[in-house]
């Protein structure tokens, strides 16, 4: 880039997505300042890339329902939409239905599934994505 500037990191060195790419959303109301995506992309490309979606409250419903007939593997829910997603979803685990939130769906078919990743208080991103990564996306 210019001088003494550095190129900005982005979602992974090639962001393109091929036919055969798994495809995984981040919805929260700002995605982009949520790095987990980024961090995700680093484990899981190119078979799979997650995509910042930024959406609104008012948005929420329509964008969950509709992942039911999208080309779209499933997506991590950010805090504030973690309850909300409950009354959208086919399929809960145990986890979900104790604790009453869900942060990462997958879609099977036309059905989503509910999981809690964070149930053991992980708190720093680069551990969350590993969880993800290695749990979620990486046997499907």
């Amino acid at each position: 880039m210019g001088i003494g500037l550095a190129a900005p990191e982005s979602m992974n060195a090639d962001d393109s997505i091929k036919q055969d790419t798994k495809l995984f959303g981040l919805i929260a109301e700002e995605a982009m300042k949520n790095r987990l995506f980024v961090e995700l992309n680093k484990l899981i490309k190119p078979e799979a890339m997650m995509i910042p979606m930024n959406i609104r409250e008012d948005d929420f419903y329509f964008t969950v329902a509709n992942m039911k007939k999208s080309k779209v593997d499933g997506a991590y829910i950010a805090p504030e939409y973690q309850e909300m997603i409950i009354e959208l979803l086919d399929e809960k685990d145990e986890i979900v239905e104790v604790y009453g939130k869900c942060d990462f769906v997958l879609r099977d078919g036309e059905k989503l599934k509910g999981f809690l990743v964070e149930k053991n208080d992980v708190n720093d991103t680069e551990t969350l994505a590993r969880i993800i990564a290695d749990e979620y996306i990486k046997g499907m």
